[in-house]
């Protein structure tokens, strides 16, 4: 469960969106499917305590945020903000349980940072043809 996680100015992710979008651009196959414009960008999501956290979900697999907390020794409202932000990334998914509980799944707990200057000049000969 590895994801793939690029780097790229935000100008050229727009740029590659747009052009995905239009058809004029497919992505390869071992292309990353998330973006993000710094090293910065993506330390404050996937630091170590959240990496922990996801290997913790996909170890453990927890029923509820609740039973996560347990595990973790963590407080539940902390924790539910962790979890809300994972998923919004795209790394985690929060399932229905019985009633208003939530499971947490983890969706990836290794990852690779892909930083490629062949994906930015395809993009940058694209933004230039549009202009």
């Amino acid at each position: 469960m590895k994801a793939r996680i690029g780097i790229m100015s935000e100008q050229l992710i727009r740029v590659r969106a747009i052009a995905i979008a239009q058809g004029k651009y497919t992505p390869g196959k071992d292309e990353p499917k998330v973006w993000y414009t710094s090293l910065n960008g993506i330390s404050q999501i996937l630091n170590p305590d959240n990496i922990a956290l996801l290997r913790l979900i996909d170890r453990e697999r927890p029923e509820s945020v609740t039973a996560l907390a347990e595990l973790s020794g963590r407080q539940k409202s902390n924790l539910s903000n962790t979890l809300k932000s994972l998923s919004d990334k795209g790394f985690l998914r929060l399932e229905k349980g019985p009633g208003r509980s939530l499971k947490p799944v983890a969706l990836f707990t290794d990852f690779e940072i892909v930083i490629t200057q062949e994906i930015e000049n395809l993009l940058a000969e694209l933004q230039q043809q549009a202009a």
